[in-house]
């Protein structure tokens, strides 16, 4: 993510939960028990009875009929709204804790039928269904989350919620793949923003700029780079201090990089190393211009930049260090290759030794002893291509028959190559017949 935010999530449970309980301790003040006492007058405390008389449930099917006096039964609410809370904090420790599904489930469909005063009700109606979201969608059912987003938004249309309703949504929808529709919610966000009261301007400006970040980095999940690379120019263009330019730097090279846009990636690059040479992301930055580099036919340039990648990361902290080891691995192997293709061998092969012990995983280690074979091969070194090809073949006996197709081929390789080396071996250790025949006449 590139903006720099707290949770967007204006009304946590939690909060929520106090919420309800200011509301119904206001209530209970308005409307006490029986046999408590009221320190208010008789008349203030007959025009919020009068006032009790008016609440009904009934809004949108409300009848004028005389003949029909219904009213609020405060004793039955302040309970049903207790009981509401109640549930709502039992709910909230089995979300944190156990987790146990089907409770939360039940005390949620509870909440949403009880008879808790409509304000109160309402609020924990909305609670609920961002709760049967987060069920649905950590028990593998997206569709489902997403049904509940979709009932959240009919019900409470104007809610300040809908932008990150419409964000999760999104974010469900990219995960199952259907990126168009994913980034056709995050456009809905802008809309839906401009809708917020004047007073959530900064809530406005964060929900905004969180739809414009997820629009580029869907795009660029689509493999769209030229289009990504497109939206991240947008944001830098943004002036908020909530951006973390960086990142976004970083993640504009890397979609002219995935779209093979040499000059754009090298104009880029060179700018970020001149202005951010100390940052967290020159490693990844340093790669890609070298790649850039390679692919524009300037190879003495490309080498430089690897050689460079891998001298920051031998001076970097222990963090930074581990941090970029993926680039220094793709880097060295980089340097190891050209060296080979340019033929100098000696070298390569130095800097396939030192690659070797960088990572220990067979998907690592088989392709850089194969490589270290090879250049023995050509440095007229056969004992040594053998140690390098005997490496490969103990590996696959530890490992097992568990390769990828790419791996055994390795493998396979590997043998036959041993196989040629071992019987040239033994050719030029046997006798010639011209020197057994001379042997035999000395005998």
């Amino acid at each position: 993510m590139v903006i720099r935010r707290k949770n967007l999530r204006a009304c946590g449970l939690s909060i929520a939960i106090g919420f309800v309980a200011i509301a119904l301790r206001g209530f209970s003040a308005e409307h006490p028990a029986s046999g408590q006492p009221n320190n208010q007058g008789s008349s203030s405390r007959n025009d919020k009875s009068k006032r009790a008389e008016l609440e009904s449930d009934l809004t949108f099917g409300k009848s004028t009929s005389e003949i029909l006096s219904f009213g609020a039964n405060s004793e039955y609410q302040a309970q049903q709204s207790a009981e509401a809370i109640q549930k709502l904090q039992k709910v909230h420790e089995l979300r944190a804790g156990s987790n146990d599904v089907q409770e939360v489930t039940r005390l949620l469909r509870e909440i949403l039928t009880s008879g808790a005063r409509q304000e109160i009700k309402s609020e924990t109606k909305k609670l609920a269904w961002i709760e049967l979201v987060d069920i649905a969608e950590a028990g593998g059912h997206p569709e489902q989350a997403l049904q509940f987003l979709a009932e959240y938004i009919e019900l409470f249309p104007k809610d300040a919620m809908i932008p990150e309703v419409l964000l999760r949504q999104g974010y469900i929808l990219r995960n199952m793949g259907a990126y168009d529709l994913a980034i056709s919610k995050f456009y809905l966000v802008n809309t839906a923003a401009t809708r917020l009261p004047a007073d959530d301007l900064l809530y406005s400006q964060r929900v905004t700029l969180t739809a414009q970040a997820e629009i580029a980095e869907t795009t660029y999940a689509q493999g769209k780079y030229k289009e990504a690379a497109s939206f991240y120019e947008v944001l830098l263009k943004n002036p908020s201090d909530e951006l973390n330019r960086l990142a976004i730097k970083t993640k504009l090279i890397r979609a002219h990089s995935m779209a093979t846009n040499h000059e754009a990636v090298i104009r880029h690059a060179l700018e970020f190393l001149e202005h951010h040479g100390a940052s967290e992301y020159q490693a990844e930055v340093r790669y890609r211009l070298a790649a850039a580099y390679k692919g524009s036919g300037q190879k003495q340039e490309s080498l430089r930049e690897l050689m460079r990648l891998l001298e920051a990361v031998e001076v970097a902290s222990e963090p930074l260090a581990g941090k970029w080891r993926t680039w220094k691995m793709s880097a060295g192997n980089d340097i190891g290759n050209q060296l080979f293709l340019e033929g100098d061998y000696t070298n390569a092969a130095q800097v396939y030794r030192g690659l070797v012990a960088l990572e220990s995983s067979p998907n690592w280690q088989l392709p850089i002893y194969y490589q270290l074979g090879l250049c023995f091969e050509k440095l007229l070194q056969p004992a040594e291509a053998l140690k390098a090809y005997n490496e490969i073949l103990a590996l696959s006996q530890k490992t097992g028959p568990k390769f990828a197709e790419n791996l055994q081929i390795v493998v396979d390789m590997a043998r036959f190559r041993a196989d040629i080396i071992s019987w040239k071996q033994t050719l030029e250790s046997a006798p010639r017949p011209a020197e057994t025949k001379v042997a035999e006449k000395a005998g």
